[in-house]
């Protein structure tokens, strides 16, 4: 069976334990960078740092939307450090824990988006066709000669 419903071959355990890691690295690379942003920075050197931190920040959501990844983690990490920059605007009131708690649900989504977007990994090589097997031959009808 071959097609959108068809089951994908097993990933390879440290691979699924890497893809699995992958937002909360993302995360932990990321949200330094928005609450740099969304932060007062003195004039002089200081002006400088949100320049730096805004050109990591878009070098990391080219990452995320890059590398096989799929737009919906892409799109995930960029909800991600919305939450994270209303979270930390709202700090020391209630509403801080409002916007953490979608936080914790789209870190689990973007884990399953990055699981289901690659044809069980979009590496290169054995795996890379996984879900595009040929259809199978039907057996050959035997030879009279023999």
């Amino acid at each position: 069976m071959t097609g959108p419903g068809a089951p994908a071959a097993p990933i390879p355990d440290d691979k699924l334990m890497a893809m699995l890691a992958e937002p909360y690295a993302f995360a932990l690379l990321r949200w330094p960078a928005v609450l740099g942003l969304i932060s007062g920075w003195d004039p002089g050197w200081g002006a400088w740092l949100p320049v730096l931190l805004g050109l990591w920040l878009l070098a990391m959501v080219l990452a995320a939307y890059g590398g096989g990844r799929g737009w919906a983690f892409g799109s995930l990490m960029l909800l991600l450090d919305g939450l994270i920059a209303l979270a930390w605007r709202t700090y020391p009131s209630p509403w801080t824990l409002v916007w953490l708690l979608p936080v914790f649900i789209a870190l689990a989504a973007a884990q399953r988006s990055r699981i289901v977007a690659c044809p069980p990994l979009s590496l290169r090589g054995e795996f890379a066709n996984v879900n595009s097997r040929p259809e199978p031959r039907p057996p050959r009808p035997p030879d009279p000669t023999d």
